[in-house]
């Protein structure tokens, strides 16, 4: 079963977008443009979530606007730096996105909640991005038609609560059955791995034997700092402490 398959959502068929048509829709730097050639081999639209297909209706206020939440299957040349690239691709389109992502045998999902411009009103901004792998295991928990919901907003803030929820679950083996906020526990582990790996690129150009040994004792301390959050995972969802 594929991520699309399992969200058992009304689907469209398969509509192309180009990735050139996107990038010149964009504008993005040269980084950003270099980082979306490099990692997007094929872009599909394939399902258009709003009042007709879903029965939610549409949500708009003067900070929120949600007429319709499109639905996006992307083929990756590559599966680095994802957390960047998704920024990218869910900032191309105004409304509310959800990005399918597959390489070689894995498949991630994305959702970026959005907020009106207040420069200008045409334009959306993220308020957040949320990346995640998603396995077997957490395919039984993508069913979006067991979702209820007021109006679309509140639709598509459910979904980025699941995939938070999913986020839980790839750490701690364990589908959380409430609701806390996970959001700024996984968004904390994500920035102690982010210094990990900045750590590590650090230990491999040190040439001094004690700037190694001190760089090995801060990727210890940030590791031990991994480990209580996981340890606070456990108890929050399963009272394991």
């Amino acid at each position: 079963m594929s991520v699309l398959e399992a969200l058992h959502i009304p689907t469209l068929t398969k509509q192309r977008v180009p990735v050139k048509t996107l990038v010149e829709q964009l504008q993005p730097t040269p980084e950003n443009k270099r980082l979306i050639e490099s990692h997007v081999a094929s872009i599909y639209l394939v399902s258009l979530l709003n009042e007709q297909t879903i029965h939610y209706r549409a949500y708009r206020d003067d900070d929120y606007s949600y007429q319709a939440i499109y639905v996006l299957q992307i083929t990756l040349k590559k599966n680095d730096q994802l957390t960047d690239l998704t920024s990218q691709l869910h900032a191309a389109f105004p409304e509310p996105t959800i990005l399918l992502m597959e390489h070689m045998d894995k498949e991630w999902i994305s959702v970026a909640p959005k907020r009106i411009s207040k420069i200008d009103q045409t334009k959306t901004v993220l308020e957040d991005n949320v990346v995640q792998e998603i396995s077997m295991d957490s395919m039984n928990y993508l069913n979006l038609s067991q979702i209820t919901a007021t109006n679309l907003k509140d639709y598509y803030t459910k979904i980025v609560q699941i995939v938070y929820k999913i986020g839980v679950l790839n750490l701690i083996k364990v589908y959380p059955t409430t609701d806390l906020d996970y959001k700024s526990i996984i968004k904390e582990y994500q920035a102690i791995q982010a210094d990990i790996n900045n750590l590590k690129e650090q230990y491999k150009r040190a040439s001094m034997k004690s700037e190694k040994m001190n760089i090995d004792d801060q990727i210890y301390d940030e590791e031990m700092k991994q480990k209580q959050l996981i340890k606070k995972l456990r108890g929050d969802t399963i009272g394991i402490k």
